[in-house]
Protein backbone atom coordinates (compact mmCIF):
# COMPACT_ATOMS: atom_id res chain seq x y z
CA UNK A 1 0.00 0.00 0.00
CA UNK A 2 1.31 3.43 -0.99
CA UNK A 3 2.27 6.46 1.57
CA UNK A 4 1.42 9.26 1.25
CA UNK A 5 4.30 10.49 0.77
CA UNK A 6 5.09 8.10 -2.52
CA UNK A 7 1.74 9.55 -3.82
CA UNK A 8 0.91 12.30 -6.20
CA UNK A 9 -0.90 14.98 -5.11
CA UNK A 10 -3.34 13.79 -7.64
CA UNK A 11 -4.07 10.61 -5.77
CA UNK A 12 -3.38 12.58 -2.53
CA UNK A 13 -6.97 14.71 -3.20
CA UNK A 14 -8.59 11.43 -4.17
CA UNK A 15 -7.51 10.12 -1.03
CA UNK A 16 -9.13 12.83 0.69
CA UNK A 17 -11.95 13.00 -0.92
CA UNK A 18 -13.04 9.49 -0.57
CA UNK A 19 -12.37 9.91 3.30
CA UNK A 20 -14.91 13.11 3.25
CA UNK A 21 -17.55 11.07 1.27
CA UNK A 22 -20.28 10.61 3.81
CA UNK A 23 -19.78 13.91 5.14
CA UNK A 24 -20.28 15.23 0.97
CA UNK A 25 -23.49 13.33 1.67
CA UNK A 26 -24.56 14.15 4.50
CA UNK A 27 -24.37 17.63 3.83
CA UNK A 28 -26.14 17.09 0.55
CA UNK A 29 -29.35 15.54 1.95
CA UNK A 30 -29.26 18.34 4.59
CA UNK A 31 -32.54 20.95 3.62
CA UNK A 32 -31.73 23.39 6.52
CA UNK A 33 -29.06 25.01 5.27
CA UNK A 34 -29.24 25.81 1.20
CA UNK A 35 -25.94 27.22 0.79
CA UNK A 36 -24.07 24.34 2.49
CA UNK A 37 -26.11 21.66 0.59
CA UNK A 38 -24.66 23.89 -2.73
CA UNK A 39 -21.60 23.59 -1.53
CA UNK A 40 -21.43 19.42 -1.10
CA UNK A 41 -23.39 19.42 -4.27
CA UNK A 42 -20.57 21.03 -6.06
CA UNK A 43 -18.34 19.17 -3.92
CA UNK A 44 -20.01 15.92 -5.37
CA UNK A 45 -19.22 17.03 -8.69
CA UNK A 46 -15.70 17.28 -7.68
CA UNK A 47 -15.44 13.88 -6.53
CA UNK A 48 -17.20 12.89 -9.77
CA UNK A 49 -14.43 14.36 -11.81
CA UNK A 50 -11.74 12.26 -10.31
CA UNK A 51 -10.11 10.03 -12.83
CA UNK A 52 -11.35 6.91 -10.85
CA UNK A 53 -15.22 8.46 -9.61
CA UNK A 54 -16.59 6.79 -6.64
CA UNK A 55 -19.88 6.10 -8.75
CA UNK A 56 -21.02 2.91 -7.10
CA UNK A 57 -19.81 4.58 -3.52
CA UNK A 58 -22.04 7.02 -4.13
CA UNK A 59 -24.88 5.07 -5.56
CA UNK A 60 -24.82 2.67 -2.99
CA UNK A 61 -24.89 5.97 -0.19
CA UNK A 62 -27.92 6.56 -1.22
CA UNK A 63 -27.02 9.44 -3.19
CA UNK A 64 -29.23 9.64 -6.08
CA UNK A 65 -32.24 10.41 -4.06
CA UNK A 66 -30.68 13.13 -2.79
CA UNK A 67 -29.49 14.35 -6.42
CA UNK A 68 -33.35 13.85 -7.85
CA UNK A 69 -34.25 15.97 -4.56
CA UNK A 70 -32.02 18.79 -5.70
CA UNK A 71 -33.82 18.78 -9.67
CA UNK A 72 -37.05 19.69 -7.87
CA UNK A 73 -35.49 23.49 -6.15
CA UNK A 74 -36.95 25.10 -8.59
CA UNK A 75 -36.32 28.23 -6.36
CA UNK A 76 -33.05 27.26 -6.61
CA UNK A 77 -31.60 27.52 -9.74
CA UNK A 78 -28.02 26.85 -9.48
CA UNK A 79 -28.30 23.58 -6.50
CA UNK A 80 -30.96 22.37 -10.00
CA UNK A 81 -27.66 22.97 -12.05
CA UNK A 82 -25.14 21.30 -9.89
CA UNK A 83 -27.08 18.43 -9.26
CA UNK A 84 -27.97 18.02 -12.96
CA UNK A 85 -24.54 18.14 -13.34
CA UNK A 86 -23.52 14.97 -10.76
CA UNK A 87 -26.20 13.11 -12.48
CA UNK A 88 -24.79 13.73 -15.58
CA UNK A 89 -21.32 12.85 -14.90
CA UNK A 90 -22.99 9.14 -13.53
CA UNK A 91 -24.31 8.59 -16.57
CA UNK A 92 -20.96 8.82 -18.20
CA UNK A 93 -19.93 5.86 -15.95
CA UNK A 94 -20.82 2.01 -16.95
CA UNK A 95 -23.94 0.44 -18.17
CA UNK A 96 -25.26 -0.76 -15.08
CA UNK A 97 -24.38 2.84 -13.31
CA UNK A 98 -26.50 4.66 -16.23
CA UNK A 99 -29.53 2.26 -15.62
CA UNK A 100 -29.61 2.79 -11.97
CA UNK A 101 -29.85 6.88 -12.68
CA UNK A 102 -32.68 6.40 -14.70
CA UNK A 103 -34.08 4.35 -12.88
CA UNK A 104 -33.91 6.90 -10.26
CA UNK A 105 -36.46 8.98 -11.97
CA UNK A 106 -34.15 11.42 -13.35
CA UNK A 107 -35.04 11.92 -17.19
CA UNK A 108 -38.55 13.28 -16.46
CA UNK A 109 -36.53 16.11 -15.02
CA UNK A 110 -34.16 16.16 -17.68
CA UNK A 111 -36.53 16.81 -20.41
CA UNK A 112 -38.62 19.34 -18.23
CA UNK A 113 -34.87 21.25 -18.56
CA UNK A 114 -34.90 21.41 -22.13
CA UNK A 115 -38.55 23.32 -21.75
CA UNK A 116 -37.68 26.38 -19.47
CA UNK A 117 -35.54 28.48 -21.91
CA UNK A 118 -33.12 28.38 -19.11
CA UNK A 119 -29.45 28.35 -20.79
CA UNK A 120 -28.01 26.94 -17.47
CA UNK A 121 -29.91 23.71 -17.40
CA UNK A 122 -29.83 23.08 -21.11
CA UNK A 123 -26.21 22.12 -21.58
CA UNK A 124 -26.25 19.02 -18.53
CA UNK A 125 -29.68 17.91 -19.25
CA UNK A 126 -28.65 17.77 -23.17
CA UNK A 127 -25.34 15.73 -22.03
CA UNK A 128 -26.91 13.50 -19.46
CA UNK A 129 -29.71 12.64 -22.21
CA UNK A 130 -27.01 12.02 -24.84
CA UNK A 131 -25.41 9.44 -22.41
CA UNK A 132 -28.13 7.66 -21.36
CA UNK A 133 -29.56 7.26 -25.08
CA UNK A 134 -25.95 6.42 -26.40
CA UNK A 135 -25.87 3.66 -23.53
CA UNK A 136 -27.94 1.52 -26.40
CA UNK A 137 -31.46 0.76 -27.85
CA UNK A 138 -33.61 -0.03 -24.86
CA UNK A 139 -32.44 3.17 -22.96
CA UNK A 140 -33.09 4.90 -26.30
CA UNK A 141 -36.89 3.67 -26.71
CA UNK A 142 -37.27 4.36 -23.24
CA UNK A 143 -36.13 8.18 -23.92
CA UNK A 144 -38.18 8.06 -26.73
CA UNK A 145 -41.34 7.27 -25.23
CA UNK A 146 -40.82 9.43 -22.41
CA UNK A 147 -40.76 12.32 -25.18
CA UNK A 148 -36.93 13.17 -25.69
CA UNK A 149 -37.93 13.95 -29.72
CA UNK A 150 -39.97 17.32 -30.13
CA UNK A 151 -37.78 19.21 -27.60
CA UNK A 152 -34.52 18.35 -29.20
CA UNK A 153 -36.42 19.39 -32.52
CA UNK A 154 -37.76 22.31 -31.24
CA UNK A 155 -34.05 23.76 -30.85
CA UNK A 156 -33.48 23.79 -34.73
CA UNK A 157 -36.39 25.92 -34.56
CA UNK A 158 -35.01 29.04 -32.66
CA UNK A 159 -32.04 30.90 -32.77
CA UNK A 160 -30.10 29.04 -29.58
CA UNK A 161 -26.07 29.68 -29.25
CA UNK A 162 -23.66 27.15 -31.34
CA UNK A 163 -22.30 25.66 -28.46
CA UNK A 164 -25.80 24.55 -27.42
CA UNK A 165 -27.03 23.54 -31.07
CA UNK A 166 -23.79 21.31 -31.13
CA UNK A 167 -24.86 19.38 -27.86
CA UNK A 168 -28.56 19.03 -29.24
CA UNK A 169 -26.86 17.75 -32.29
CA UNK A 170 -24.90 15.14 -30.64
CA UNK A 171 -28.01 13.71 -28.83
CA UNK A 172 -29.47 13.18 -32.10
CA UNK A 173 -26.87 11.80 -33.20
CA UNK A 174 -26.89 8.87 -30.68
CA UNK A 175 -31.20 8.73 -31.41
CA UNK A 176 -30.12 7.84 -35.17
CA UNK A 177 -27.23 5.22 -33.99
CA UNK A 178 -28.50 1.33 -35.40
CA UNK A 179 -27.77 -1.40 -33.42
CA UNK A 180 -27.65 -4.95 -34.94
CA UNK A 181 -30.98 -6.21 -33.41
CA UNK A 182 -32.45 -2.29 -33.22
CA UNK A 183 -33.25 0.34 -35.27
CA UNK A 184 -34.64 3.97 -34.50
CA UNK A 185 -38.75 3.72 -35.53
CA UNK A 186 -39.64 5.25 -39.24
CA UNK A 187 -42.60 7.36 -36.53
CA UNK A 188 -39.18 9.28 -34.85
CA UNK A 189 -36.92 9.42 -37.95
CA UNK A 190 -40.11 11.76 -39.47
CA UNK A 191 -40.31 13.69 -36.71
CA UNK A 192 -35.97 14.32 -36.98
CA UNK A 193 -35.05 14.49 -40.61
CA UNK A 194 -36.50 18.37 -40.78
CA UNK A 195 -34.02 19.16 -37.60
CA UNK A 196 -31.32 17.54 -39.36
CA UNK A 197 -32.06 19.65 -43.11
CA UNK A 198 -31.88 22.29 -40.86
CA UNK A 199 -28.57 21.62 -39.30
CA UNK A 200 -26.84 20.21 -42.11
CA UNK A 201 -27.36 23.91 -43.53
CA UNK A 202 -25.74 24.95 -40.43
CA UNK A 203 -22.45 27.64 -41.11
CA UNK A 204 -21.08 26.22 -37.79
CA UNK A 205 -18.84 23.34 -39.25
CA UNK A 206 -18.75 21.21 -36.01
CA UNK A 207 -22.88 20.93 -35.76
CA UNK A 208 -22.63 20.14 -39.77
CA UNK A 209 -19.87 17.28 -39.05
CA UNK A 210 -22.44 15.55 -36.25
CA UNK A 211 -24.99 16.15 -38.49
CA UNK A 212 -23.89 14.43 -41.02
CA UNK A 213 -22.88 11.81 -39.09
CA UNK A 214 -26.45 11.04 -37.52
CA UNK A 215 -27.64 10.74 -41.50
CA UNK A 216 -25.04 8.83 -41.78
CA UNK A 217 -26.41 6.21 -39.13
CA UNK A 218 -29.49 7.02 -40.14
CA UNK A 219 -28.66 5.23 -43.73
CA UNK A 220 -26.86 2.59 -41.78
CA UNK A 221 -30.07 1.42 -40.56
CA UNK A 222 -31.62 -0.43 -43.91
CA UNK A 223 -33.42 -0.12 -47.47
CA UNK A 224 -35.87 1.91 -45.77
CA UNK A 225 -34.68 4.54 -43.52
CA UNK A 226 -32.20 5.00 -46.56
CA UNK A 227 -35.62 5.59 -48.87
CA UNK A 228 -36.78 8.06 -46.54
CA UNK A 229 -33.41 10.60 -46.22
CA UNK A 230 -33.58 10.15 -50.08
CA UNK A 231 -37.34 11.29 -49.76
CA UNK A 232 -36.18 14.27 -47.53
CA UNK A 233 -34.72 16.11 -50.54
CA UNK A 234 -31.47 16.29 -48.51
CA UNK A 235 -29.73 13.52 -51.00
CA UNK A 236 -28.03 16.69 -53.19
CA UNK A 237 -26.75 18.33 -50.73
CA UNK A 238 -25.55 15.47 -48.93
CA UNK A 239 -23.41 14.63 -52.02
CA UNK A 240 -21.90 17.57 -52.50
CA UNK A 241 -20.16 17.54 -48.89
CA UNK A 242 -18.43 15.20 -50.76
CA UNK A 243 -15.92 17.60 -52.19
CA UNK A 244 -16.12 19.94 -49.07
CA UNK A 245 -12.59 21.34 -47.90
CA UNK A 246 -12.61 19.82 -44.65
CA UNK A 247 -11.99 16.78 -44.02
CA UNK A 248 -14.15 16.72 -40.64
CA UNK A 249 -16.96 17.16 -43.54
CA UNK A 250 -15.77 14.87 -46.32
CA UNK A 251 -15.60 12.42 -43.60
CA UNK A 252 -19.48 11.90 -42.55
CA UNK A 253 -20.45 12.60 -46.10
CA UNK A 254 -18.70 9.72 -47.92
CA UNK A 255 -20.13 7.61 -44.78
CA UNK A 256 -23.57 8.74 -45.64
CA UNK A 257 -23.59 8.32 -48.97
CA UNK A 258 -21.10 5.13 -49.07
CA UNK A 259 -24.15 3.72 -46.49
CA UNK A 260 -27.03 4.52 -49.01
CA UNK A 261 -25.26 2.77 -51.61
CA UNK A 262 -25.82 -0.46 -49.70
CA UNK A 263 -29.38 -0.11 -50.88
CA UNK A 264 -31.39 -1.26 -53.62
CA UNK A 265 -30.40 -0.86 -57.61
CA UNK A 266 -32.82 1.61 -57.24
CA UNK A 267 -31.57 3.91 -54.56
CA UNK A 268 -28.01 3.24 -55.80
CA UNK A 269 -29.31 5.03 -59.32
CA UNK A 270 -30.90 8.22 -57.32
CA UNK A 271 -27.15 8.71 -55.84
CA UNK A 272 -25.66 8.33 -59.50
CA UNK A 273 -28.23 10.96 -60.85
CA UNK A 274 -26.73 13.38 -58.88
CA UNK A 275 -22.81 13.22 -60.03
CA UNK A 276 -20.99 12.02 -57.28
CA UNK A 277 -18.32 11.47 -58.65
CA UNK A 278 -17.82 15.38 -59.38
CA UNK A 279 -17.39 15.39 -55.65
CA UNK A 280 -14.54 13.47 -54.67
CA UNK A 281 -12.22 15.06 -52.69
CA UNK A 282 -10.21 17.53 -55.22
CA UNK A 283 -6.74 15.21 -54.77
CA UNK A 284 -8.57 11.95 -55.30
CA UNK A 285 -8.58 8.81 -52.64
CA UNK A 286 -6.51 8.55 -49.93
CA UNK A 287 -5.38 12.24 -49.86
CA UNK A 288 -5.13 11.97 -46.57
CA UNK A 289 -4.73 9.10 -43.31
CA UNK A 290 -7.32 10.77 -41.06
CA UNK A 291 -10.26 9.74 -44.47
CA UNK A 292 -8.73 6.73 -45.60
CA UNK A 293 -10.62 4.15 -43.75
CA UNK A 294 -14.14 6.04 -45.11
CA UNK A 295 -12.36 6.53 -48.44
CA UNK A 296 -12.01 2.90 -48.01
CA UNK A 297 -15.65 2.19 -46.93
CA UNK A 298 -16.99 4.36 -49.92
CA UNK A 299 -14.52 2.63 -52.67
CA UNK A 300 -15.81 -0.61 -51.34
CA UNK A 301 -19.62 0.78 -51.91
CA UNK A 302 -19.10 2.17 -55.24
CA UNK A 303 -17.21 -0.86 -56.43
CA UNK A 304 -20.37 -3.43 -54.95
CA UNK A 305 -23.37 -1.64 -57.60
CA UNK A 306 -24.36 -3.11 -60.40
CA UNK A 307 -22.56 -2.73 -64.27
CA UNK A 308 -23.96 0.79 -64.30
CA UNK A 309 -22.06 2.23 -61.71
CA UNK A 310 -19.42 0.30 -63.29
CA UNK A 311 -19.45 2.13 -66.52
CA UNK A 312 -19.62 5.29 -64.58
CA UNK A 313 -16.35 4.28 -62.73
CA UNK A 314 -14.52 3.95 -66.11
CA UNK A 315 -16.45 6.78 -67.51
CA UNK A 316 -14.74 9.74 -64.86
CA UNK A 317 -11.67 8.20 -64.71
CA UNK A 318 -11.85 6.66 -61.60
CA UNK A 319 -9.94 3.35 -62.81
CA UNK A 320 -6.67 5.21 -62.59
CA UNK A 321 -6.98 6.51 -59.12
CA UNK A 322 -7.16 2.70 -57.80
CA UNK A 323 -4.46 1.87 -60.22
CA UNK A 324 -2.14 4.55 -58.52
CA UNK A 325 -3.31 3.20 -55.28
CA UNK A 326 -1.70 -0.67 -56.21
CA UNK A 327 1.79 -1.12 -55.02
CA UNK A 328 1.92 1.85 -52.36
CA UNK A 329 1.69 -1.09 -49.53
CA UNK A 330 0.23 -2.18 -46.65
CA UNK A 331 -3.69 -0.86 -46.24
CA UNK A 332 -3.46 0.84 -49.87
CA UNK A 333 -2.54 -1.72 -51.95
CA UNK A 334 -5.52 -4.07 -50.20
CA UNK A 335 -8.13 -1.08 -50.73
CA UNK A 336 -7.03 -0.72 -54.35
CA UNK A 337 -7.39 -4.79 -54.73
CA UNK A 338 -10.90 -4.79 -53.15
CA UNK A 339 -11.92 -2.08 -55.71
CA UNK A 340 -10.74 -4.24 -58.73
CA UNK A 341 -12.15 -7.24 -57.32
CA UNK A 342 -15.36 -5.69 -56.84
CA UNK A 343 -15.58 -4.55 -60.15
CA UNK A 344 -15.06 -7.97 -61.13
CA UNK A 345 -18.02 -9.36 -59.67
CA UNK A 346 -20.33 -6.70 -61.36
CA UNK A 347 -18.98 -5.61 -64.71
CA UNK A 348 -20.26 -7.01 -67.95
CA UNK A 349 -17.49 -8.83 -70.65
CA UNK A 350 -16.61 -5.63 -72.67
CA UNK A 351 -16.11 -3.73 -69.21
CA UNK A 352 -13.72 -6.33 -67.99
CA UNK A 353 -11.72 -5.65 -71.22
CA UNK A 354 -11.92 -2.34 -70.64
CA UNK A 355 -10.35 -2.40 -66.99
CA UNK A 356 -7.40 -4.31 -68.61
CA UNK A 357 -6.62 -2.33 -71.43
CA UNK A 358 -6.80 1.02 -68.98
CA UNK A 359 -3.79 -1.16 -67.77
CA UNK A 360 -5.65 -3.19 -64.46
CA UNK A 361 -4.10 -6.47 -64.80
CA UNK A 362 0.13 -5.78 -63.84
CA UNK A 363 -0.28 -3.22 -61.10
CA UNK A 364 -3.24 -6.36 -59.87
CA UNK A 365 -1.15 -9.17 -60.06
CA UNK A 366 1.92 -7.38 -58.55
CA UNK A 367 0.19 -7.50 -54.94
CA UNK A 368 -0.59 -11.00 -55.46
CA UNK A 369 2.63 -12.24 -53.07
CA UNK A 370 2.78 -9.28 -50.80
CA UNK A 371 2.99 -9.53 -46.90
CA UNK A 372 -0.73 -9.85 -46.54
CA UNK A 373 -3.17 -12.64 -46.89
CA UNK A 374 -6.36 -10.76 -47.31
CA UNK A 375 -4.83 -8.70 -50.17
CA UNK A 376 -3.58 -11.66 -52.03
CA UNK A 377 -7.38 -13.38 -51.56
CA UNK A 378 -8.67 -10.48 -53.04
CA UNK A 379 -6.56 -10.87 -55.85
CA UNK A 380 -7.20 -14.33 -56.55
CA UNK A 381 -11.02 -13.92 -56.21
CA UNK A 382 -10.90 -11.07 -58.70
CA UNK A 383 -8.77 -13.13 -61.17
CA UNK A 384 -11.09 -15.93 -61.10
CA UNK A 385 -14.11 -13.29 -62.09
CA UNK A 386 -12.23 -12.72 -64.59
CA UNK A 387 -11.35 -15.44 -66.19
CA UNK A 388 -14.63 -17.05 -65.48
CA UNK A 389 -16.11 -14.33 -68.00
CA UNK A 390 -13.73 -13.60 -70.08
CA UNK A 391 -15.58 -16.23 -72.41
CA UNK A 392 -14.77 -14.76 -76.08
CA UNK A 393 -11.85 -12.92 -74.73
CA UNK A 394 -10.45 -16.36 -72.96
CA UNK A 395 -7.05 -16.81 -74.52
CA UNK A 396 -6.52 -12.40 -74.45
CA UNK A 397 -6.78 -13.00 -70.85
CA UNK A 398 -4.71 -16.05 -70.11
CA UNK A 399 -1.71 -14.33 -72.14
CA UNK A 400 -2.29 -11.12 -70.43
CA UNK A 401 -2.20 -12.42 -66.99
CA UNK A 402 1.40 -14.83 -68.48
CA UNK A 403 2.82 -11.91 -70.30
CA UNK A 404 2.40 -9.50 -66.66
CA UNK A 405 4.24 -12.19 -64.71
CA UNK A 406 0.59 -13.02 -62.59
CA UNK A 407 1.13 -16.81 -63.91
CA UNK A 408 4.50 -17.41 -61.54
CA UNK A 409 3.00 -15.51 -58.72
CA UNK A 410 -0.17 -18.00 -58.71
CA UNK A 411 2.16 -21.01 -59.34
CA UNK A 412 4.41 -19.36 -56.37
CA UNK A 413 1.72 -19.59 -54.12
CA UNK A 414 0.61 -22.93 -54.57
CA UNK A 415 2.95 -23.68 -52.15
CA UNK A 416 1.80 -21.07 -49.38
CA UNK A 417 1.04 -21.67 -45.98
CA UNK A 418 -2.72 -20.61 -46.24
CA UNK A 419 -4.88 -23.60 -46.98
CA UNK A 420 -7.19 -20.90 -48.92
CA UNK A 421 -4.65 -19.57 -50.43
CA UNK A 422 -3.03 -22.71 -52.05
CA UNK A 423 -6.09 -24.19 -53.33
CA UNK A 424 -7.49 -21.01 -54.84
CA UNK A 425 -4.21 -20.53 -56.90
CA UNK A 426 -3.96 -24.56 -57.79
CA UNK A 427 -7.96 -24.12 -58.88
CA UNK A 428 -7.07 -20.86 -60.91
CA UNK A 429 -4.37 -22.74 -62.92
CA UNK A 430 -6.19 -26.74 -63.26
CA UNK A 431 -9.17 -24.58 -64.96
CA UNK A 432 -7.29 -21.65 -67.02
CA UNK A 433 -3.88 -22.76 -67.62
CA UNK A 434 -3.46 -26.90 -67.59
CA UNK A 435 -2.42 -26.97 -70.58
CA UNK A 436 -0.61 -24.33 -71.52
CA UNK A 437 1.51 -24.48 -67.72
Amino acid sequence: MKTDSSMNQDEVKQVAAYKNLTKVIQSAADATYPELKLTAVRELNTLLSLESPPIDELIQNGILPILVDCLKENSHVNLQVEAAWALTNMTSGNSEQTIQVVAAGTVPFFLEFLKSKNLDTYEPALWALGNIIGDGPLLREFVIRMGVVQPLVSFTQWNVPSPILYNVALVIGNLCRSYCYSTISTETVLQILPALEVLISHEDLDILKCALWAIAFLADGGKELIQMVIESGMLPKLISFMGHKEIKIQSPALRVVGNILKGTDEQCQMVLNHDPFSHFPSEGFCSNKNILEEEFRFLCSVTSCNHVWVQAIIDVGLISKIIEMLNCGGLLDYVAAKAISNLTKHCTENQMITLIRQGVLKPFCDVLTGQFEETTKTVLCGLSNMLKMAHTHADELAKSIYDCGGLAKIEELQTHESVEIYEAAQQIIELYFGDDS
